[in-house]
């Protein structure tokens, strides 16, 4: 086994049961699923590890059911991430995104080939509709990818917004709509965009069930569109047995546990916000107002994104996202995951034990201090 460093404990982007690491870095509900629900996968277990899951439109008829849908507006994937692959070979040639993002969309497109027109985003990262609509039509885009909220920023386009983009943008070939985190929202209700799918048919709203079902291990993930044809084309692009006995056993069940849900989603929006205010405390911090599960910081003075990650690490042996990588950040960010708030509160803990040094007056130190008083 290789040493326990930070870079190959996040080489391996997951399987952190075999270390004692507390994992800040990959976003969770960790209130969902209840505990029945987890006991009656295991009373079935040996009969699920020994028998072949259901093929993928009878799979996704157990997820679309709940969703007031059927087989032929859902397509489940192995994960959100198989499902990004498919989009994108079918109907991506040259891609505008939003930047920050999630690294999968723009990776996954070059790796096949496809343009890519990243729109950088400025200040608090709020997305300009009507520029962003003028970078897709510079850029000659075919398709463009939304994410709400958007990861790793927080920030959120709202339903309003959205429409105003679905509206400009309905000649293109696609529109991702990434709406992971849409549970988390806690400025408006109904901000979903799965219920704009039969006015756009361009439009296809992508979920991972992971984020907000707390079942990452499971890997699920699922597409809606209101274009049967373009469906029916995803369909096609899978294996024949692409989810597991387990995840198809999770689905036919989760529907029975919508009330523990919404529950979990308003204890997670709780332990969010309150993390956020707490992480205002810290001095070398300046956290960005989220609308998801996590938190963006600029990292002011003493560290870097990546040092300040290594830090954790090495003294609490706690694991953040750094974020130096991610096109649209410099290397002074970091990403943290929200979790309980005993969780939270011991990860704040770990912040305010670090010895950043005496700050060099960087104009943002000051800025966060007035950020805190207001």
């Amino acid at each position: 086994m290789p040493d326990q460093t930070v870079e190959y404990l996040s080489s391996l982007y997951g399987g952190f049961w075999d270390f004692e690491v507390k994992d800040f870095c990959y976003m969770s509900n960790p209130f969902f699923p209840p505990e029945t629900l987890l006991e009656d996968l295991g009373v079935h277990l040996t009969e699920l590890v020994k028998a072949y899951p259901s093929t993928n439109w009878y799979i996704s008829s157990l997820l679309a059911d709940p969703l007031g849908l059927t087989e032929n507006e859902v397509v489940v994937g192995n994960g959100a991430s198989e499902l990004i692959d498919l989009l994108v070979n079918r109907f991506v040639q040259n891609l505008a995104i939003p930047v920050p993002t999630f690294n999968e969309f723009t990776n996954r497109a070059k790796t096949l080939g496809r343009k890519v027109n990243p729109f950088r985003l400025r200040g608090e990262f709020k997305l300009d509709p009507e520029a962003f609509v003028r970078h897709v039509r510079k850029t000659g885009s075919n398709a463009a990818v939304l994410i709400r909220p958007n990861n790793p920023t927080g920030s959120l386009i709202s339903k309003s917004d959205l429409a105003f983009l679905l509206e400009d943008l309905r000649d293109l070939d696609l529109v991702l709509v990434d709406d992971s985190f849409i549970e988390f929202v806690t400025t408006e209700s109904d901000q979903a965009a799965s219920n704009l799918v039969f006015e756009f048919p361009n439009l296809v709203v992508l979920k991972s069930l992971s984020k907000n079902y707390g079942i990452p291990g499971l890997r699920l993930g699922y597409a809606v569109s209101g274009d049967n044809e373009r469906v029916k084309q995803l369909r096609q692009d899978l294996p024949i047995w692409n989810i597991n006995s387990l995840a198809q056993f999770f689905l036919r069940h989760y529907g029975e546990y919508q009330e523990e849900f919404t529950v979990s989603c308003l204890r997670v929006r709780e332990a969010t916000q309150r993390l956020f205010q707490q992480l205002r405390g810290v001095p070398y911090l300046h956290p960005f107002p989220t609308q998801g599960n996590f938190v963006l910081c600029r990292v002011l003075h003493g560290f870097t994104g990546g040092e300040l990650t290594s830090a954790l690490f090495e003294q609490y042996n706690i694991l953040v996202n750094n974020c130096s990588e991610k096109e649209g950040l410099e290397d002074s960010y970091i990403r943290i995951a929200s979790r309980t708030k005993a969780d939270n509160a011991a990860l704040v803990a770990a912040l305010q034990g670090l010895d950043p040094g005496p700050s060099l007056g960087h104009p943002d130190s000051q800025t966060s201090r007035l950020h805190q008083a207001g």
